[in-house]
């Protein structure tokens, strides 16, 4: 987006270069997952509330600098909460950024056992056809090896290049809300 459109779809601080995420709660509990009543340094995250973050983080991409506004209702400053609900966003994205690296980690593995299998459908179908007579039943299996072959290795290959890539950006932006500054503003 040009930065027109985002000065005017979000609060822009020309004295930091940064755009403001302003989100309004009522009490500091809101920003977490209703179901989840763990310590609040611990808890989910409310589900608007990350695919807002995330649908922000898309539209301001990593050249601009952003700060998270927390705008809290009915509530006075609390510093201890302050922290602990800065404490508990960090260790949720801490969270978030292992369990899509164990995923992705399992998407790598998964791409050098297709490659693995591929190529030994492609060696066993090689082999087929070259010392099997030719009989309508040799040709169905060895070409069923080459298929299943191709199949294999088209499979490494979108695996890597679109699954894995995919993955890699939502840990660049997960990387990025865990880094971000967090304010809070209180109002009546």
């Amino acid at each position: 987006m040009k930065k027109i459109e985002l000065k005017s779809l979000y609060q822009y601080d020309q004295e930091l270069g940064a755009y403001y995420i302003d989100i309004q709660l009522e009490n500091y509990r809101d920003a977490y997952s209703d179901w989840d009543y763990s310590a609040l340094n611990n808890r989910d995250l409310n589900d608007d509330l990350m695919k807002y973050l995330l649908e922000c983080i898309y539209e301001l991409t990593s050249k601009n600098k952003i700060i998270i506004v927390f705008h809290i209702l009915y509530q006075i400053r609390d510093n201890t909460r302050e922290n602990r609900t800065r404490e508990g966003i960090s260790n949720y994205f801490n969270y978030k950024i292992r369990q899509i690296r164990n995923q992705r980690f399992r998407l790598i593995r998964d791409t050098f056992y297709f490659l693995l299998i591929g190529t030994l459908f492609l060696f066993v179908g090689t082999i087929m056809s070259h010392f099997s007579n030719e009989t309508i039943v040799t040709n169905l299996i060895s070409e069923g090896f080459f298929i299943g072959g191709w199949v294999m290795i088209w499979e490494m290959f979108t695996t890597w290049f679109f699954n894995i890539k995919e993955l890699s950006n939502v840990i660049k932006n997960y990387v990025r809300l865990k880094d971000v500054p967090i304010m809070f503003k209180y109002s009546d």
